[in-house]
């Protein structure tokens, strides 16, 4: 009797540990549904997985906000025809003035020039994109690619390449002088008996020019750039 006793008291005991581990599972899936078709959209949700209130844009402090930059329509076109219009006085080199001296030049390219003379003239005219007044000095002779020359150039008054500003870029020694006071397939002529008349071409900018109006741009010196490659 007493062994019968003790069989039910240990099958009570069991059945409770079964019934309350039984308890601790269900509470411990609550938050999964019934079977696994419903993974708790309860559960899961923005602010407890991923990205932690407010979302990713907060973490990031706009990191990855796509900002677009680019110039609007208006711009590009503006600044399309700004290029061809500063391509087009890239082509020639003009000025004229007074003075005393007595100077000849002829070329096409420096392959094919000649010339001497002194000048000492004071000038009004465009070199590429700049335009002013300006005194200038000049000592050159020779022929073809044995030719000497030194120049000095002093502003009178101007603007730089870019015509807004209120000091003109010469284009000094160490830009355009010797080789680069012409360009290597310059074309034209310089004339100089009190009364002085100077006329250079590029080639190379005339071309420039002309393939600017279909998006080349050989010299690199488009999208509104105030100078010119000088030597060519």
């Amino acid at each position: 009797m007493r062994t019968s006793n003790m069989l039910i008291c240990a099958a009570l005991i069991a059945a409770v540990a079964v019934h309350a581990e039984q308890v601790s599972n269900n509470s411990n899936n609550a938050g999964y549904g019934s079977g696994y078709g419903s993974y708790g959209a309860s559960t899961f949700n923005s602010t407890s997985i991923g990205s932690k209130g407010g979302g990713l844009e907060k973490q990031t402090n706009g990191a990855y906000k796509y900002v677009d930059d680019s110039p609007n329509l208006k711009q590009q076109t503006s600044h399309y025809f700004l290029s061809r219009w500063y391509d087009l006085i890239d082509i020639v080199d003009f000025s004229f003035g007074a003075g005393p001296g007595f100077l000849i030049n002829a070329h096409a390219t420096k392959f094919v020039q000649v010339g001497f003379g002194y000048s000492d003239a004071y000038r009004i005219g465009f070199r590429g994109r700049s335009a002013g007044v300006w005194r200038e000095k000049r000592l050159e002779a020779g022929v073809s690619i044995l030719y000497y020359q030194k120049v000095k150039r002093e502003r009178i008054t101007g603007w730089v390449e870019d015509f807004r500003a209120d000091k003109m870029d010469l284009d000094t020694a160490t830009v355009y002088a010797n080789n680069n006071d012409r360009a290597y397939s310059g074309i034209g002529a310089t004339i100089h008996a009190l009364i002085l008349v100077d006329v250079n071409i590029r080639p190379m900018q005339a071309a420039d020019f002309i393939l600017g109006w279909f998006g080349v741009d050989i010299l690199d010196d488009d999208t509104c750039k105030p100078r010119r490659n000088k030597d060519l």
